[in-house]
């Protein structure tokens, strides 16, 4: 009996459906020769992934203004009001611009003015898979501002993490008084940009945005690189699986890929980073965002 049919009865059987280690133990005691690499790899192939891979792998720009993250969030002030949040993720230098809705030309505004702020536009941004900020509108305006946009269909987490950030030093801020959000954000940004050193680049972001600073925000960037994810290599030809956020009402057990399968038909790469073009797709993907079939 092969190692496959041998794995397969095992994990089938009605004593089975166990973890890959559960599974690869039972499978050694009936055939010594089975790895574990041979039942990881018939778990990648029989088996569905209803989560991401865990951990993460840390992307580092070269330099500050190559890649803004942008994503929107929520403020509360009798009712929530909209905010566009936007920041460089070499720097970690942001700003927030309370915009009138979510649609595309609030947002594009929101934009306009956030480059302003920041002291320039980008390269690149970078978003979830937000209606505006996927919408043809905001796609046109980046054309012609010469801006590549790449949308995830995950979360755009240095932008999360500082709007966490953000509302902790605005709440500290109204506690206990009668202010709303809207009068102590300039102070709350002021902070964060010129007096809170960031962990990861050992600066301020207002002093690692700038030019001569950035070898050395690239150095401690690089001092703290997380590479805690494994990815099988994917080339053109290869068939993958989509991921697709779990709505916050589906099940535990409901997978984040797709059931459908894709080829690869492309792969570019710019600014560092490789871009997955799969066919009828118009946008390409993120690696995390495939999963190798």
């Amino acid at each position: 009996m092969d190692k496959d049919t041998i794995i397969k009865n095992i994990y089938y059987d009605r004593a089975g459906y166990g973890s890959i280690q559960k599974t690869y133990k039972e499978a050694k005691d009936k055939e010594s020769s089975i790895t574990l690499k041979n039942v990881k790899d018939w778990f990648q192939k029989n088996i569905e992934r209803t989560k991401q891979l865990k951990g993460y792998n840390s992307f580092i720009n070269n330099e500050a203004f190559e890649e803004f993250q942008v994503d929107i969030a929520f403020f509360k002030a009798g009712e929530l009001e909209p905010v566009l949040v936007m920041i460089d993720i070499f720097s970690k230098y942001a700003t927030a611009i309370p915009i009138a809705s979510k649609t595309p030309p609030d947002v594009i505004a929101g934009i306009m003015a956030g480059f302003v702020k920041m002291g320039g536009k980008p390269k690149m941004i970078y978003s979830d898979n937000e209606g505006a900020l996927n919408s043809n509108l905001f796609k046109n305006y980046c054309d012609s501002e010469n801006i590549k946009s790449i949308t995830t269909r995950s979360h755009a987490w240095v932008a999360e993490r500082f709007i966490r950030t953000l509302k902790d030093m605005i709440n500290k801020r109204i506690k206990n008084n009668d202010k709303s959000w809207k009068e102590v954000i300039f102070e709350s940004l002021l902070s964060y940009n010129n007096k809170e050193v960031h962990s990861a680049t050992g600066m301020t972001p207002s002093k690692a945005k700038l030019k001569e600073n950035t070898l050395q925000v690239k150095l401690n960037l690089e001092l703290h690189r997380v590479s805690k994810r494994k990815y099988p290599d994917i080339n053109v030809g290869d068939e993958v699986k989509l991921y697709k956020k779990k709505d916050k009402f589906d099940k535990e057990d409901k997978s984040v890929w797709l059931t459908t399968k894709h080829k690869i038909e492309l792969i570019t790469e710019s600014h560092g980073q490789k871009y997955y073009h799969i066919t009828g797709h118009r946008k390409p993907y993120l690696r995390h965002e495939l999963l190798k079939v």
